[in-house]
């Protein structure tokens, strides 16, 4: 997995630098320090495997002379406590090529830097010992349209939360009247531009690991952040640096090395624990499904075999009403029938008299009765 690093320092006066010692070291170029009357000479150090000046479109081509550009600025910030440039030291991601590591510094520098104003002095160090890196010099102060330098502070309206500028007032609460009839405003002294602004350095930050990981596959992707902010629960290493792996080659203790040595044993054991906690949790979840199905199923059966008996009642009671209909039915026939045997017989008995003495019209059916409880 590759590795993220990204650190900001300023290169000021107050320290005692030199912006054209510093150039000239990052390069690996022989320059001069007119201030000073002094030449640096880093040409013989050989992990400087590629550098380069990139401008911005107003800025004077000459600045991309590496000793005319920092010995101008040098002559431009002259305060004892005067910036001279910002420096960002990044960490390549070592599995790309060298090819691609130009291709990505490249646009990173364009894209964060130049295109809002800055000169960019960089340069990739690779001491072949896995770690290859960027060194990037910025210019701190601003270019006017014309190529000149501007000034670093400017003045300004000052404006209220509504950003509108805030009246110049007299004694009486009046605005007051300056020459020529013309209204005065509260003005206030601001940053020519916002490079040092505090949230800069998150933008800078994300915007690199958002650069790499266009470059980097998925499982090699970087992340600006650190753990605690990731929710991720490693102990962070510190930057070692050249020094401190130069000195474990040569056989001697370094304390950096062996802490971060350490946080990555620790950190082994750590990933470890995930591990085996997140396939506990994936066993804890696999029994839950397991459990939820069965008792899905467990349901379906008891309310299929509830489902079951309730047509089983159902049908049982429906058959038993059936037959009591048809008990009904043949009664109320057998009740008929008997009814309508009472009735002929009585019939046939009124009758009998009259059918004696030749009177009667009642004609006699062609059927006859059984007597009764015996069938035909």
């Amino acid at each position: 997995m590759a590795i993220y690093h990204l650190s900001i320092q300023i290169i000021s006066r107050t320290q005692n630098k030199s912006a054209v010692a510093a150039a000239a070291y990052r390069a690996g170029e022989k320059l001069k320090n007119i201030e000073q009357d002094k030449t640096y000479d880093f040409s013989k150090k050989h992990e400087v495997v590629f550098n380069e000046i990139l401008l911005p479109i107003n800025a004077p081509k000459e600045y991309s002379n590496r000793e005319t550009l920092w010995n101008e600025v040098q002559r431009k910030e002259k305060h004892s406590n005067a910036q001279l440039a910002r420096e960002i030291n990044i960490a390549l991601p070592k599995e790309l090529n060298r090819e691609q590591q130009i291709k990505l510094a490249r646009q990173y520098i364009n894209d964060q830097f130049v295109s809002a104003g800055m000169i960019a002095d960089w340069a990739l160090h690779d001491k072949e010992d896995g770690n290859p890196h960027l060194h990037i010099m910025l210019t701190v102060r601003s270019l006017k349209k014309n190529g000149e330098w501007a000034p670093k502070k400017k003045s300004a309206y000052k404006l209220d939360e509504n950003g509108k500028r805030i009246p110049k007032l007299d004694k009486d609460g009046k605005q007051k009247i300056g020459a020529r009839g013309r209204k005065l405003w509260e003005r206030t002294t601001t940053s020519y531009n916002n490079w040092n602004n505090k949230d800069k350095a998150e933008i800078w930050r994300k915007a690199w690991s958002d650069t790499c990981n266009k470059y980097l596959s998925s499982e090699n992707h970087i992340d600006h952040r650190s753990y605690e902010r990731q929710g991720v629960e490693k102990i962070p290493t510190i930057h070692e640096g050249y020094v401190a792996r130069k000195m474990v080659r040569q056989g001697t203790k370094s304390d950096l090395v062996e802490y971060n040595n350490k946080v990555r044993e620790s950190n082994k054991k750590i990933e470890e624990l995930r591990r085996k906690a997140n396939k506990l949790l994936e066993t804890i979840k696999a029994l839950q499904k397991h459990i939820k199905e069965m008792t899905k199923r467990l349901e379906e059966k008891f309310y299929e075999r509830i489902r079951n008996e309730y047509i089983a009642r159902e049908i049982e009671r429906t058959e038993l009403e059936i037959k009591q209909t048809e008990h009904e039915i043949k009664q109320r026939k057998r009740g008929t029938s008997q009814r309508i045997r009472a009735t002929e017989q009585d019939r046939l008995l009124s009758q009998k008299p009259q059918i004696r003495n030749g009177k009667s019209n009642f004609e006699e059916p062609d059927y006859h009765f059984e007597p009764k409880g015996k069938g035909r």
